[in-house]
C-alpha cells in the first residue's frame, strides 16, 4: 500500500468501462468517482497541530495502472490495484481540508475492505515514531555493525525499548489522562520517582515522560518544547541501569 503521488495513466476493468469514461489519471478519476461510504476517523496529532476527530468521506475503484511511457524505469507491465480515496468536506477553520489517495494491491470487494486500508495508512503516523525511537532515541545506526546477524541481535534488544519509550511518549500525549503504572511496573516507577530531583508526585503517564527526560537532561522550562526521544531514552537507560542494581542488591546476602 502506498499514497498516490504521481497522477499515473490508468485503465479501467471491463466490467467498470462505463464508469468515469474520460478520465485517464488515477487522482483524476478517484476525484470524479463519488463517495460511497463515510465515517468518522481519529488524525492523529502532526505539524503543531492537535489530535482530532474527522468526517471524511470514501470511494474506492479497482484500476490497471500503466507502465511510463517513457524514463529507465524497472516497471514495464500494468498492475492491477485499488485506488481508495478519503476526503473531508468541512475541515476545522483554518485547517486545509484532509486527502489520502492511496493505492493498493489487496482485493476490495465492499466498503469495509476500504476502510481498513485507510486505518493500516492511519497507523503510519505511529509506525514513524516507532523507527524515531530506534533511530533517534536507541541510535540505533550508530553502533556501525558489520553484518546482518550482529544488526538481528541489536534489534532483538532494543526494539522492546523503543517500544517501550514509544507506549510511554504515546499515553503521556493521550487526551485522557493515563495513570503511570500503566505504561510501566511499580518497581520502575518507585526508582523514577526517587531520582527525579524535582520530587513531584508521578500519578500520569504525562508526569512519568517528563520526569524520565529530566533524568535523561530535559530542562522542563516553561518554555522548552515537549521531551526528544534522546532525552528520553538516556533518562530511561539511567532508570533500568539502577533498577537492575536494586534487583541484585535484593540477590546478594549482607556482608
Amino acid at each position: 500500500m502506498l499514497r498516490v503521488a504521481q497522477d499515473r495513466d490508468v485503465e479501467l476493468p471491463e466490467e467498470d468501462a462505463e464508469v468515469a469514461l474520460d478520465q485517464k489519471h488515477l487522482k483524476t478519476l478517484a476525484r470524479a468517482l463519488p463517495a460511497v461510504d463515510a465515517h468518522v476517523v481519529s488524525i492523529a496529532a502532526q505539524h503543531h497541530q492537535p489530535k482530532r476527530e474527522a468526517m471524511l468521506q470514501m470511494n474506492f475503484q479497482k484500476v490497471r495502472v500503466q507502465p511510463p511511457l517513457h524514463g529507465a524505469s524497472l516497471w514495464k507491465t500494468e498492475i492491477t490495484a485499488w485506488v481508495v480515496r478519503v476526503w473531508e468536506t468541512q475541515p476545522p477553520i483554518g485547517q486545509e481540508p484532509l486527502e489520502w489517495i492511496l493505492l493498493t494491491t489487496l482485493p476490495m470487494t465492499c466498503a469495509s475492505d476500504a476502510w481498513e486500508v485507510v486505518q493500516w495508512y492511519g497507523w503510519r503516523w505511529l509506525m514513524e515514531d516507532f523507527h524515531k525511537a530506534l533511530k533517534t532515541g536507541c541510535r540505533v545506526e550508530q553502533h556501525n555493525l558489520q553484518s546482518m546477524e550482529a544488526m538481528w541481535r541489536l534489534l532483538a534488544i532494543l526494539t522492546p525499548i523503543a517500544l517501550r519509550l514509544l507506549v510511554i511518549r504515546h499515553a503521556a500525549q493521550h487526551t485522557e489522562e493515563i495513570p503511570a503504572t500503566a505504561v510501566v511496573s511499580g518497581e520502575a516507577l518507585q526508582v523514577v520517582t526517587h531520582l527525579d530531583q524535582r520530587h513531584r508526585t508521578i500519578g500520569t503517564a504525562k508526569d512519568l515522560w517528563r520526569a524520565i527526560a529530566r533524568l535523561g537532561g530535559y530542562l522542563d522550562r516553561k518554555s522548552d518544547g515537549p521531551p526528544g526521544w534522546q532525552t528520553l531514552w538516556k533518562g530511561w537507560m539511567r532508570v533500568m541501569n539502577v533498577l537492575e542494581g536494586v534487583h541484585l542488591a535484593a540477590q546478594l546476602h549482607p556482608s
